[in-house]
């Protein structure tokens, strides 16, 4: 399947910002690390830097080509493509959790009386309706829903700490540093979310030629972004709740920013903090749809392109009711079993595996 050029250097920057943001800055916080949080934070964006690098050269050195044919070139065309199925069937899953993550989430925050059924379908149909929509439309609006964002996101310390409610004594000292803990948190923090990024090998075929070769330079920008941001919510919100208490909060930076008061007069800013957040879920789900789909035609060509398309929106639908009903349950499966067992050997096993064959075939011509 032939990818034609539709997307600019700028546009995939914004999406990739949004899809990191995604779920993280509420669900990935990780702050059982209590005061070495935002410590984590870097050390996690600083691996995840050279993770990206690593999708980016197998890209690059295979004629920027997407995932589909990464893996037919390097593995051989029968293990290739069984391992194609495989992504397609990952990403499907991904889509269907982060589904679910914010069906929970807008319920617990947002529309606490409404069923959950109505919320998850409605998000649903979006998402579906954003498929039909194209590729080139949905970036193309990364560029206007990213901008309101980041804007937000830079906001909210600055509304932090001149509303008083920040306790420099709860991070004091700054630099405290739990080894074990940091060690034991530090493999989710990779996978979820810079091992997520894996998705993208399905989007990028689809830049315009003229900014491939910036895509390592521009990617690299917007992920060192993403992780001081990241740092600093976690900075800030073991700040407002405690370092012993944040961690037990379902949602702390909403709770972190539901406690900012300005003038005396503008209250409950964390309604537009879910609102931003939410952006954030949607475009996550989408590149995770886009990726699957593209892939399944990729890989499965004789296959009519709609019946391809049809399944995979089922099929995400259709998994996000496998989870469990219960949020702490189904937070504890997605931040301890699916970083370890699902995300460590298809973000990060095999595709170095995949580098490093890359890298010998290189060198042989």
């Amino acid at each position: 399947m032939e990818n034609k050029p539709i997307i600019g250097i700028i546009e995939m920057m914004f999406a990739m910002l949004l899809f990191l943001i995604g779920s993280s800055v509420i669900f990935g916080l990780n702050l059982s690390a209590e005061k070495a949080s935002w410590i984590v934070s870097l050390a996690a964006g600083t691996i995840g830097l050279l993770l990206f690098q690593l999708y980016i050269y197998l890209w690059k050195h295979n004629n920027y080509r997407n995932l589909s044919v990464i893996l037919k070139r390097n593995l051989g065309k029968f293990i290739g493509s069984a391992a194609s199925i495989v992504y397609v069937l990952y990403f499907a899953y991904l889509a269907s959790r982060v589904l679910t993550d914010f069906t929970m989430f807008i319920n617990n925050t947002l529309l606490y009386t409404m069923k959950p059924f109505i919320v998850k379908f409605s998000i649903f149909l979006v998402i579906a309706y954003t498929y039909m929509k194209g590729l080139e439309a949905f970036i193309r609006s990364a560029v206007i829903i990213g901008s309101v964002t980041v804007l937000f996101l830079f906001l909210i310390p600055f509304w932090i700490l001149i509303s008083g409610i920040f306790h420099w004594e709860y991070i004091d000292p700054i630099f405290e540093i739990d080894v074990k803990k940091i060690a034991s948190i530090l493999p989710t923090m990779i996978t979820f979310p810079f091992g997520e990024l894996i998705a993208f090998l399905l989007i990028f075929p689809y830049l315009k030629p003229e900014h491939r070769s910036a895509v390592s330079k521009k990617g690299s920008f917007i992920i060192i972004l993403f992780t001081l941001l990241l740092s600093l919510f976690s900075f800030l919100t073991i700040g407002v709740l405690h370092p012993e208490l944040a961690k037990d909060f379902t949602f702390p930076v909403i709770d972190a920013i539901e406690r900012v008061t300005l003038f005396d007069f503008i209250k409950r800013l964390d309604t537009f903090a879910v609102i931003i957040i939410i952006f954030g879920g949607y475009f996550k789900i989408s590149i995770f749809t886009f990726a699957g789909v593209n892939l399944a035609k990729s890989s499965m060509p004789k296959v009519k392109p709609q019946v391809l398309t049809v399944s995979i929106l089922l099929i995400i639908l259709l998994l996000s009711y496998t989870f469990a009903d219960n949020l702490s349950q189904h937070l504890e499966i997605g931040l301890k079993f699916v970083p370890l067992f699902i995300h460590l050997p298809l973000a990060i096993l095999l595709p170095f595996l995949l580098f490093i064959i890359t890298f010998i075939k290189s060198r042989i011509k």
